[in-house]
């Protein structure tokens, strides 16, 4: 293939790629498919293995669509099959079911495609979704003890106010006593939710599904993605995984052959993150006018300092696909532990926490009922 060919290739497989965010869901019956993660893998995996065997990519398709158990996955396999059929590259039929795979993981087989480095890419996606599967078992592992614990403690602390306290309001009512500042202000509370019980609930379901809804702009996405990269809890932990899962997709692009812009271009695409959007189209600018990715890394604020000199210095001699992939391994790890090292501080904090919270209302019920006692004994 000619120089001129091969640039047209990937010219036209980027743009196929650039329009995964400018087309909306496919069709409905691809919108409803649900398939796992660990689907994807084991899909990943054998299309990889059986490309490296010499299958060609539609009769691998054909072979993975025969051995689904599922019939959504097996329906959505033989659709996929029919389009690479028909003459449509495998990035572009996957494109019907981003909904499934993910932008990131359609950006990649782009990247496969441009390259001809298919099975290569397939078995560093592999990788890459056991590395998100773990990972995301193990926050999941971690959260679940001060999730539950936070649960518990809510809901005690609910059926405290919402049904002990207004037992003890008859009583100090009865005796006429002057109530602490704190007990008057949670009898007030529990008494107004509990008879405007049909304003607050819908309100409380309104205000969290308005949220929600502002979550999924483009606005919101830009506000979460600040508090996650900047809040002073979260920012190790995510600026960490993020650089991670960044580097570790950049470097399967460079090591699959993808020129400097064109992987940028891709990993735009790919990124989840509106500030990695932003940071990537500024490194495709600096590449275009010759000033290369020291600038745009450094300015970068939320790049851990270590990985932006890294970079820079992969960047200077010639081992950007090497390093970006070991970046992305060890940042990974280290947002994993940071992750960790909250959890770890999260339990007590809660329990402590609740356990205030709790004591309080407790001694709101208790030091009137004292009071009580006192005046009872005295008379």
């Amino acid at each position: 293939m000619s120089i001129a060919t091969s640039s047209a290739a990937n010219t036209q497989i980027l743009s196929d790629a650039s329009a995964l965010n400018a087309k909306a869901a496919p069709k409905s019956a691809a919108a409803k498919i649900r398939v796992s993660r660990k689907e994807i893998v084991d899909l990943t995996t054998q299309l990889s293995i059986m490309l490296r065997t010499g299958v060609d990519v539609a009769s691998a398709l054909q072979s993975c669509a025969r051995q689904a158990r599922k019939a959504a996955q097996r329906s959505m396999l033989e659709a996929i099959h029919e389009l690479v059929l028909s003459g449509s590259p495998l990035s572009e039929a996957l494109k019907h079911y981003s909904g499934v795979f993910g932008d990131t993981y359609v950006a990649s087989i782009a990247a496969g495609e441009a390259s001809g480095r298919m099975p290569e890419v397939l078995s560093e996606l592999a990788k890459m979704e056991r590395s998100a599967m773990r990972l995301n078992g193990s926050i999941r592992t971690m959260l679940a003890y001060p999730v539950m614990l936070g649960g518990v403690s809510s809901l005690v602390l609910g059926a405290l106010v919402l049904f002990v306290l207004p037992q003890f309001a008859e009583i100090f009512e009865q005796f006429e006593m002057p109530l602490p500042m704190t007990t008057q202000l949670l009898i007030g509370m529990s008494m107004e939710l509990k008879t405007r019980f049909w304003l607050w609930v819908p309100l409380a379901l309104s205000v969290a599904g308005g949220l929600y809804a502002f979550k999924r702009t483009e606005k919101g996405k830009a506000y979460w993605d600040w508090i996650l990269l900047y809040s002073y809890f979260l920012r190790d932990v995510s600026r960490n995984l993020q650089i991670g899962r960044v580097c570790r997709l950049w470097g399967i692009m460079i090591e699959s052959g993808v020129p400097m812009l064109e992987s940028l271009k891709l990993a735009r695409l790919a990124s989840t993150s509106v500030q990695y959007r932003e940071l990537f189209a500024e490194l495709e600018d600096d590449v275009i006018n010759g000033r290369g990715l020291a600038a745009g890394l450094q300015r970068a604020d939320f790049i851990p300092p270590g990985a932006a000199e890294m970079l820079v210095t992969a960047e200077q001699t010639g081992t950007m696909g090497v390093v970006t992939e070991i970046i992305g391994t060890h940042y990974e790890e280290e947002g994993e532990n940071k992750l960790k090292e909250i959890v770890t501080l999260l339990e007590p904090a809660i329990t402590v926490g609740m356990g205030i919270v709790i004591a309080v209302v407790v001694s709101s019920v208790m030091l009137p009922m004292f009071d009580m006692a006192q005046v009872s004994s005295g008379h």
